[in-house]
């Protein structure tokens, strides 16, 4: 049996009751995403966070930028004078996650990949997402090993996510 959910998504009933409700501040410098992106990319995130299983009452929030605002923070933060498609900002270590972070998305880049890979950008936001996410929570690529296992969680991420 399946259940609609706004947005003209079905979900079966194994899925809804993976959704959980965390605050998900979205937030657009670029007014390029309307009310019902927003809404999609909130459910896409609260069922990454279900399934990474991230407690209900955790907070985060997205935003979205241009490049070059962007390349200011990739400068300031990393030191690296360019532009990126996604940077994640902790608030908290361990394994108390009520406070998550910041995810910050270029959404010039994002363009420009989606359309590079041959995708809606819809689809290259969730990567983004997933991508950001796992970084919150401790994933990182520094070394091969955690490369490996981080491409692995965000393959296994995008397979639940494919239908919203």
């Amino acid at each position: 049996m399946l259940f609609y959910i706004h947005g003209g998504v079905f979900l079966s009933q194994e899925r809804l009751s993976k959704i959980v409700f965390v605050y998900i501040a979205i937030i657009d410098e670029t007014t390029e995403l309307d009310r019902e992106d927003k809404s999609n990319l909130k459910k896409v995130t609260r069922l990454v966070l279900k399934e990474l299983g991230v407690p209900g009452d955790s907070e985060l929030s997205i935003s979205f930028i241009d490049d070059i605002k962007m390349r200011e923070l990739n400068l300031s933060y990393r030191s690296i004078d360019r532009t990126t498609d996604v940077l994640s900002f902790p608030q908290s270590e361990g394994p108390d996650f009520t406070l998550l972070g910041d995810i910050i998305i270029s959404l010039d880049t994002a363009r420009r990949h989606s359309e590079s890979y041959g995708v809606k950008l819809h689809e290259e936001l969730k990567k983004l997402i997933i991508h950001g996410v796992l970084h919150l929570i401790g994933h990182d690529h520094k070394k091969k090993k955690e490369t490996q296992i981080m491409r692995d969680k965000e393959k296994e991420l995008s397979l639940i996510v494919k239908e919203l």
